[in-house]
C-alpha cells in the first residue's frame, strides 16, 4: 500500500509542477479565429511577480500566403514603458533593450504565413512587486507583405489578465526573502530554506521509518495469520488488528507522514516556479535560476540523487520486488530528462532534499538497526548469566 501511494504522490508532484509554471502554454487559450483577413489574438494570464507569457496569434483567412510578419508591443495599459511591467527575452528572461519587436522569422523556420494557417510569437512580460489583480490593456501592432508585396498594419487590443498571487506561494517567497536580506543570493538561500524544511519534517521521516520497521517485523506473524484464517477475512481482520495493538504498530504509519509532508512541497514547488527576482540571480554556473541549465549538470545531478534517495530507503533485510526496482532505476532517468526544461529553482530544491533524503535515511536505519540489536544482544547475555547460575 505505501508503495503504491509513493508512485501516486509522485504523480501527483510531476502534475503540481507542470500546473504551477514549469510548463506553459498561453496559445491554448485562443478561441477559433473567425472572419476574413488576417486575425490578430492576444492572450495573456498570469500572477504579479512571475514571468507572463503574452502571447500574439496571427491566423491568415486570406486567399492566399502573407510574409514578412513582425509583431510589436505597443503599450500595457496606455503606457508606452509598460510600467510596471517589464519586458524580458522569452529564453533567458534578460530585459529586452530598445523596441519590443519580434520577426516570425525569428521563431519560426521561415516568416511565411499560408492561407488558413496561423503562427504564434510571445512576448514575455514581468512584474518586481506585487500589483493590483485585474485586467490590463495591451495593445500590438502586427505588419506583414501580402503576396503582391504591399506592406499592411493591424493594430490590435488585449489584456493581460492579472489574477491573484497564491498566498501559500507569496508566503514561502517572504521566507526567502527574508534569507535573501542576510544572504543576498537566492541559490544560496534556496539551499538553507531546503535545509530548514528537512529540519522540521525530520521527526515525520524519522516516525514513518520505525513504523515501516514495526510492520516489517510483525509481517512473518501477519503471514501466519494469513495463512491460518484464509477462509475466515472477519477472524483474521480482528486478529491481525491484535497482533498490530500488541506490538503497538500503528498499520498507516508508514503512510501519514509522507501524506503531511507532501502538501508543503507542493507549495514550496509553486513558489520557486517562475518567481521573477530569479531572472537577476546567478549561480555558479547557471546564468539565472529560472532559465534551463545549459549544460544539464542539475538534470543529471535529480537522477543521481533520486537514486540514491530509493535506494537508501530499504530496510535491513527488507526484500525488493518487481515495483520498488522499476521505481529505483526508471523513475529517476524519467524524472531526468523532464527536468531538462524545468527551472534551475527547482532542481536545485529537488537535488538537496534529496541528497539530505538519502543520508537522513542512512541515519535512521543506522538507529533502528542499532536499537533492534539492542535486545537481542541483551537476551543473549541474560541467557548466558542464567548459564552460569546455573
Amino acid at each position: 500500500m505505501k508503495k503504491k501511494l509513493l508512485v501516486i504522490l509522485i504523480g501527483l508532484s510531476v502534475i503540481a509542477l507542470m500546473f504551477t509554471g514549469c510548463s506553459s502554454n498561453a496559445s491554448a487559450q485562443f478561441p477559433k479565429a473567425t472572419g476574413t483577413g488576417v486575425i490578430v489574438q492576444v492572450a495573456a494570464k498570469g500572477r504579479a511577480m512571475q514571468n507572463v507569457p503574452v502571447a500574439i496569434r496571427i491566423t491568415n483567412n486570406t486567399n492566399d500566403f502573407i510574409s514578412n510578419v513582425k509583431v510589436r508591443l505597443v503599450s500595457i495599459d496606455g503606457k508606452t514603458d509598460f510600467s510596471p511591467f517589464e519586458v524580458v527575452d522569452s529564453k533567458t528572461f534578460k530585459p529586452l533593450k530598445g523596441e519590443p519587436v519580434i520577426a516570425l522569422k525569428d521563431v519560426t523556420k521561415d516568416d511565411i504565413v499560408q492561407s488558413g494557417k496561423s503562427a504564434t510569437v510571445i512576448f514575455t512580460v514581468t512584474t518586481f512587486k506585487y500589483i493590483e489583480p485585474r485586467a490590463y490593456t495591451v495593445k500590438v501592432e502586427v505588419t506583414y507583405k501580402d503576396s503582391n508585396g504591399n506592406l499592411h498594419t493591424v493594430t490590435q487590443n488585449g489584456v493581460i489578465d492579472i489574477v491573484k498571487p497564491n498566498v501559500f506561494y507569496k508566503w514561502m517567497r517572504g521566507i526567502f526573502e527574508w534569507f535573501h536580506r542576510i544572504i543576498p543570493n537566492y541559490g544560496v538561500d534556496i539551499i538553507l530554506v531546503t535545509v530548514l524544511i528537512k529540519l522540521l519534517v525530520h521527526p515525520l521521516t524519522r516516525s514513518q521509518f520505525k513504523s515501516s520497521a514495526g510492520m516489517q517485523k510483525i509481517q512473518p506473524e501477519i503471514n501466519k495469520l494469513r495463512q491460518k484464517y484464509k477462509d475466515n477475512p472477519q477472524k483474521l481482520n480482528q486478529e491481525v488488528m491484535k497482533v498490530y495493538k500488541e506490538h503497538n504498530v500503528n498499520m498507516f504509519g508508514g503512510c501519514l507522514p509522507l501524506l503531511v509532508q507532501w502538501p508543503l512541497l507542493f507549495i514550496l514547488f509553486g513558489a520557486l516556479a517562475n518567481y521573477a527576482p530569479f531572472n537577476l540571480e546567478r549561480f555558479l554556473w547557471l546564468p539565472n535560476l529560472n532559465t534551463p541549465d545549459p549544460y544539464y549538470i542539475l538534470p543529471a545531478l535529480v537522477l543521481i540523487s533520486m537514486f540514491l534517495q530509493t535506494k537508501t530507503s530499504m530496510l535491513p533485510g527488507q526484500e525488493m520486488d518487481q515495483n520498488t526496482k522499476m521505481m529505483m532505476y526508471f523513475m529517476p532517468i524519467i524524472m531526468a530528462v523532464w527536468s531538462i526544461k524545468w527551472a534551475p529553482s527547482i532542481l536545485l530544491y529537488w537535488v538537496t532534499y534529496s541528497l539530505l533524503q538519502a543520508v537522513e535515511q542512512i541515519y535512521i536505519i543506522h538507529v533502528l538497526k542499532v536499537g533492534m540489536e539492542a535486545p537481542k544482544s541483551q537476551k543473549k547475555l541474560s541467557k548466558k548469566n542464567d548459564k552460569e547460575e546455573k
